[in-house]
């Protein structure tokens, strides 16, 4: 939506699912999640659709990807934090909370509007506005 929308226009489901390639049934589904997030705004009816909440320079990877997924979590940890765990145990699991840490740092300063700008650098298109 970030690469696509136009200010004021609501994007339709079934053309987010045509650029997408994403099956229609499980978008619903994802539209769903970032509606309840607050990351959408949603109209029903002839006139309606989908758009950002929010400008995409003020939407995170990070929201996103809990919005759907839930939390970052990359791994069970439980072992490292359970009562009368080993050192061993309690190494992984400090070591998973620090990679969990540094993925959540790093999804959380991605902006929408900087993952536009990496797309449009991969597909060779440049931006020389001055």
């Amino acid at each position: 939506m970030a690469l696509h929308a136009r200010p004021g226009r609501l994007a339709r489901t079934a053309e987010i699912a045509r650029r997408t390639g994403a099956p229609a049934k499980f978008l619903e589904a994802i539209l769903a999640e970032l509606r309840r997030a607050r990351l959408l705004e949603s109209r029903r009816g002839a006139e309606g659709g989908h758009r950002l909440a929010r400008t995409p320079s003020r939407v995170s990877a990070g929201e996103i990807w809990r919005a759907i997924d839930g939390p970052l979590s990359l791994a069970e940890r439980g072992g490292g934090r359970r009562r009368g765990a080993d050192g061993p145990a309690r190494a992984l699991g400090a070591l998973w909370a620090e990679v969990e840490g540094a993925v959540a740092r790093t999804v959380d300063q991605v902006t929408l509007d900087d993952l536009a700008r990496r797309a449009h650098e991969a597909a060779g298109v440049h931006d020389f506005t001055i």
